[in-house]
C-alpha cells in the first residue's frame, strides 16, 4: 500500500509538473518590482526558481533510479515531503517579499494566487496527509499573517476567508487521502484473499489429483491378487466337494465379488477424476434403454419385495452416451432398491413442457423409501456419505453410487434435481436433450469392458496361450481353463511366449498389459494380430491411467479389467 501511495505521488509530480509553477510565478514576480516593489521580488524569484530547480533534479535522479526497493521507501517520501515543504514555505513567504501587505489591492491579488496555489497544490499531492499538510500549511500561513499584519477591514476578513479556506481544504485533502489509503487497503486485502484461496484451490485440486492417482495405484495393486483370488475360486465352484466345502466355497465367491464391486467403483471415480471416460453421445431409444435398465434391476427389487415400474412416452430419442446415461439411471434405481423398505421405484420418462425444458426428455426415479431431509441433500453427493447407515452395512454400498452420479451428470451435461421428503420418498430428476435420427443398438453395460460377448454355446480354444508377469494370476488363469477343457501355455515374458507360439498351435492368447522389457501385453498383441490374424487376442488389464486406457480403446483389442470374473474370461475366449 505505501509503494502505491508513493507512486502515485511521484506520478503526479512528475518532472513536467513540477515546473508548471514557474508560468505564475514569474508574471507576478515581474509585476510587483514594475510597480515599485523592492529587489526581494526578484529574491523571491531567484529563490522559487531555486527550488523548482532543485526538486527537478532530485525528481529526475528519482526517475533513473529504477525499481524501489522496500526500505528506501521512507527515505524516498521523506525527500519529497521536505521538496514540497520548501514550495509551500516559497508561495507563504511571496506576500512578505513581494510587499503585498502595503496595499489592499495587492494583498488582494496575490491572495488570490495564493489561494489558487494551495487548491491545486493540495489535490496534486493528495496522496499522504503529510504531504497535503507540508504544503499547504506553510503557505496559507504566510498569507493569513500578511493579512493580519495589514491591519485594515479588508486585510482582516481575507485573514479569516484564508483561514476558513485552509480548514476546508484541509479537511476535504486529508480525506481523499484517507479514502485513497482504505480503497488500497481493501484491494490488497482482496488480492491477499484471492491469492490464498488460489493457493486453497491449488492444494485441493493437487489433493484430489493424489487421491485419484492413490486410487489408481491401489486399485492396480489390489486388483492383481485379488484377480487370482476370483479365478482360483471358480475353479473351487467346479469341482467336486463335500457340502460344507461347496458352502464355503459360496460364500468366498460371494465375499470375492463384493471386493471386485468395491473396487469396480473406485475405479469409476478414479477414471472419471482422471478424465479417461469420454462421452461419445448419440441417439438413443427411451424403451430399449428401459428395457436394459429393467433386466438388470427387476431382480434385486423383486427380492426386496418391491414394485419396480418403467413409464416410457412411446418411441422418443434421447441424444446421450447409452454407456454412461445407463450407468447414471442405474447408479439411481440402485440406490433407490436399496433405500426403499415397503412400496416401490417408478422409473418414468417426461417429455415437452411437463419436463420443464423445452427440448429435452426428463428421467425421473420416485421411490417410496426414506427420503432425504433438506439439510442433506446437497451431501449425499459426497463420496462416502451416506443416511440410515451408521455402522456401515455394505448391503447399501460404499456410499459412493451418487458421487458417480453427478460426476456423470456434469460429463454428459444432464443437469440433475433432487427433490425429497423424509419418510415419504425421494425423486431424481434428470434431464436430457431430445434427439432426431435413428437411434443406434443398445450397447454394452459401462462396466463391462469392451470385450465381446459371444454366446456361450461357442467353443473354447483348445490351446489357450497366457502371457503373465505375475505366477499367481497365470496359474489362476491356467487352472480355470484347464479346468473348462483347454491346454493351457504360460509364459511370464514375450520371449517365452514367441517361443510357445513356435512350438504350439496356439488358437487364443491372453496377455497382461505390464510385462517385463520394453513392450506391453497390447503392443504384443497388436503385433500378433498381424502376423496370424487367425489367432484370438484378449487383452486383462489392471490400468486405470487416463491415457492408457484411451490408448487401449483406440486399439480396437478387446479387453478386461481386473480382477476378472470366470464367466467374463469365458465368454470373452469363446470362438
Amino acid at each position: 500500500m505505501q509503494r502505491t501511495q508513493l507512486e502515485l505521488l511521484l506520478e503526479k509530480t512528475g518532472p513536467l509538473r513540477i515546473l508548471s509553477p514557474i508560468p505564475f510565478a514569474t508574471p507576478l514576480a515581474i509585476l510587483f518590482y514594475l510597480k515599485g516593489a523592492s529587489f526581494l521580488a526578484l529574491v523571491w524569484l531567484g529563490l522559487f526558481y531555486i527550488a523548482i530547480f532543485s526538486s527537478y533534479v532530485q525528481r529526475r535522479k528519482l526517475q533513473a533510479h529504477g525499481p524501489m526497493h522496500d526500505h528506501e521507501l521512507p527515505a524516498i517520501l521523506r525527500g519529497r515531503v521536505r521538496d514540497i515543504f520548501l514550495l509551500g514555505t516559497l508561495w507563504g513567504a511571496a506576500p512578505w517579499l513581494l510587499n503585498a501587505h502595503q496595499g489592499t489591492e495587492p494583498l488582494i491579488l496575490i491572495s488570490v494566487f495564493i489561494m489558487g496555489a494551495i487548491s491545486l497544490g493540495s489535490a496534486i499531492v493528495s496522496t499522504h496527509r503529510q504531504t497535503i499538510a507540508a504544503f499547504s500549511i506553510p503557505a496559507a500561513v504566510g498569507m493569513i499573517s500578511a493579512c493580519l499584519w495589514q491591519g485594515s477591514a479588508v486585510g482582516l476578513v481575507l485573514g479569516v476567508c484564508m483561514t476558513l479556506f485552509l480548514v476546508m481544504t484541509l479537511k476535504w485533502t486529508f480525506q481523499q487521502a484517507d479514502l485513497l489509503a482504505q480503497s488500497l487497503t481493501v484491494r490488497y486485502e482482496k488480492e491477499d484473499l484471492a491469492r490464498r484461496l488460489a493457493q486453497q484451490v491449488e492444494l485441493v485440486e493437487n489433493a484430489n489429483r493424489e487421491k485419484s492417482r492413490f486410487l489408481a495405484s491401489a486399485s492396480h495393486d489390489l486388483r492383481q491378487p485379488l484377480h487370482a483370488i476370483s479365478l482360483f475360486t471358480s475353479v473351487l465352484e467346479r469341482s467336486r466337494l463335500d457340502p460344507d466345502s461347496t458352502q464355503t466355497v459360496t460364500r468366498l465367491g460371494q465375499s470375492v465379488r463384493m471386493l471386485n464391486q468395491s473396487l469396480d467403483t473406485m475405479l469409476d471415480i478414479s477414471r472419471l477424476d482422471a478424465g479417461a471416460v469420454p462421452a461419445r453421445k448419440e441417439p438413443l431409444r427411451v424403451h430399449e434403454l428401459f428395457l436394459s435398465l429393467h433386466h438388470t434391476f427387476s431382480g434385486p427389487a423383486q427380492e426386496r419385495g418391491l414394485q419396480l415400474r418403467f413409464r416410457a412416452p412411446g418411441e422418443r430419442l434421447v441424444l446421450s452416451d447409452e454407456q454412461l446415461l445407463t450407468r447414471l439411471l442405474g447408479n439411481l434405481i440402485d440406490n433407490a432398491i436399496k433405500y426403499t423398505q415397503s412400496g416401490g421405484v417408478l422409473v418414468a420418462a417426461r417429455s415437452g413442457l411437463p419436463s420443464g425444458r423445452a427440448g429435452s426428455v426428463c428421467f425421473e426415479v420416485i421411490d417410496t423409501g426414506i427420503g432425504i431431509a433438506t439439510e442433506h441433500q446437497q451431501r449425499v453427493f459426497d463420496e462416502f456419505y451416506q443416511l440410515a447407515n451408521p455402522q456401515r452395512d455394505r448391503a447399501f454400498g460404499l456410499g459412493i453410487g451418487l458421487s458417480i452420479v453427478k460426476r456423470l451428470s456434469d460429463l454428459l451435461e444432464h443437469p440433475i434435481a433432487l427433490s425429497s421428503t423424509p419418510l415419504r420418498g425421494t425423486r431424481f430428476r434428470v434431464w436430457v436433450g431430445e434427439a432426431d435420427g435413428q437411434a443406434g443398438p443398445l450397447a454394452a453395460p459401462v462396466d463391462s469392458g469392451v470385450a465381446p460377448s459371444p454366446t456361450a454355446e461357442k467353443a473354447l480354444p483348445r490351446h489357450v496361450l497366457v502371457v503373465d508377469d505375475e505366477p499367481v494370476s497365470r496359474e489362476a488363469m491356467g487352472s480355470l481353463l484347464s479346468a473348462c477343457g483347454c491346454r493351457v501355455h504360460a509364459a511370464g515374458d514375450l520371449e517365452r511366449a514367441h517361443l510357445l507360439l513356435a512350438q504350439h498351435p496356439i488358437e487364443a492368447v491372453v496377455a497382461d498389459f505390464r510385462l517385463p522389457g520394453t513392450h506391453n501385453g497390447l503392443d504384443f498383441l497388436l503385433a500378433l494380430r498381424l502376423s496370424s490374424p487367425q489367432v484370438r487376442t484378449l487383452l486383462v488389464t489392471g490400468e486405470t491411467s487416463a491415457q492408457r486406457i484411451t490408448d487401449i480403446r483406440a486399439s480396437g483389442v478387446p479387453f478386461l479389467h481386473k480382477p476378472v470374473r470366470a464367466q467374463q474370461l469365458l465368454e470373452a475366449l469363446a470362438g
